[in-house]
């Protein structure tokens, strides 16, 4: 029985015709950012612009429109459990990540370990999954996504950033650097995190989803159906074609940037480096596989609380997510802050060209696994 549906599930995605062609939509946009730069057709620094555009403007949209949906009581609890996951699994990583690279320098092991924690998330793993979904479940792939990167965004712009700035000495270095000032880091820097647009649309987005639960706030009437006044694209004239227009924007941007990432590093030095290897192998393999553990643990404990676990649809999602390769904002943040950028890039390099056989393997597999009677 759970041989048999696996086996359906896979077939499934195989078969889905939408999951190729955003596969080699993908991979054809990451080859036109390549020619643009080798070829050098676009400005220098144009990658500053196009950051600025999917971090302000793209993201936040995404964030923002993933909660303007009729909350469904019936899967509160999923939820709150997708919300929890995503902040365990990103904690730990971001502070356990490093040990995956026991051996290696300290700054070896906070560059490493920061590339295998964090995924281009948004770019690949959900468009993939949402290019292969039917139209009914785009709106929870949206509110799914946006409530496991909930830890994504706090800790990738707060710990993420504090570990690639910490300076790490060498032993003839320690003296000096013990008469120095100990750096302190206080709570206010760290509430920094919270001016990210990315993560005010979130808890602005979460507010408004959760203020559905109020009894009496579905006043506004609009084609025989009553809305909660938290539902602010149903009144407010444009909002949502505005968002529309500005979400789908991050992905193609994404991809563009990356094949000009590509074009810019030494792909064979990737190639030929032993340790880059292993960190993509943590990255693409590791990562994904704990991923998986922690959600069939916690959709069994959702059964006992309710009854019925995780949906299979949110599992294969996060997934997915986890399986994307290394965010391009920390090879940024180690180009900024001169630690160990040369690895860095090689790794998301690496992850990249990975990624197109990797993403598909983990997406049949969850799905195998999904299909069984460990998911709802």
């Amino acid at each position: 029985m759970f041989y048999s549906s696996s086996m359906k599930a896979m077939v499934d995605v195989l078969s889905n015709f939408n999951f190729w062609s955003i596969l080699i939509a993908a991979s054809f946009i990451i080859f036109i950012g390549f020619i643009f730069q080798r070829k050098t057709l676009i400005f220098a620094d144009w990658e500053k612009v196009v950051v600025k555009i999917i971090l302000y403007a793209a993201l936040p949209a995404l964030a923002l429109k993933s909660f303007l949906i009729d909350i469904d009581t019936d899967y509160i609890w999923e939820s709150i459990f997708i919300a929890i996951l995503g902040l365990i699994f990103y904690t730990s990583l971001t502070f356990g990540s490093k040990y995956f690279f026991i051996g290696k320098s300290k700054s070896l092991q906070d560059t490493l370990g920061m590339s295998v924690a964090f995924s281009s998330a948004v770019y690949f793993g959900v468009m993939i999954i949402k290019a292969i979904s039917p139209a009914d479940q785009q709106q929870s792939i949206d509110l799914y996504s946006s409530l496991f990167l909930i830890g994504f965004w706090i800790f990738m712009y707060s710990a993420a950033d504090n570990i690639m700035k910490k300076k790490r000495y060498n032993e003839n270095e320690v003296q000096n650097s013990l008469l120095q000032e100990k750096q302190k880091t206080s709570f206010i820097s760290m509430l920094k995190v919270f001016k990210n647009p990315v993560i005010i649309a979130t808890f602005i987005g979460i507010f408004l989803w959760l203020f559905q639960l109020i009894p009496g706030v579905k006043v506004i009437h609009i084609d025989n159906t009553y809305y909660s006044i938290s539902r602010i694209d149903k009144f407010i004239p444009g909002l949502s074609q505005v968002l529309g227009i500005l979400a789908p924007l991050a992905s193609p941007l994404a991809w563009f940037s990356m094949g000009a990432v590509l074009a810019k590093s030494q792909i064979k030095e990737s190639f030929q480096s032993w340790l880059v290897w292993w960190a993509t192998f943590v990255k693409n393999i590791i990562t994904p596989l704990i991923c998986v553990v922690l959600f069939i643990i916690f959709s069994l404990l959702l059964k006992t609380v309710i009854g019925k676990g995780i949906t299979s649809l949110a599992f294969v999602l996060c997934v997915a997510i986890i399986a994307s390769p290394t965010a391009n904002t920390i090879v940024g943040y180690a180009i900024i802050y001169n630690k160990e950028p040369k690895i860095a890039s090689h790794v998301g390099t690496l992850t990249i060209l990975t990624s197109i056989i990797t993403i598909p393997l983990w997406i049949l597999i969850s799905s195998a696994i999904g299909a069984t009677g460990l998911f709802g």
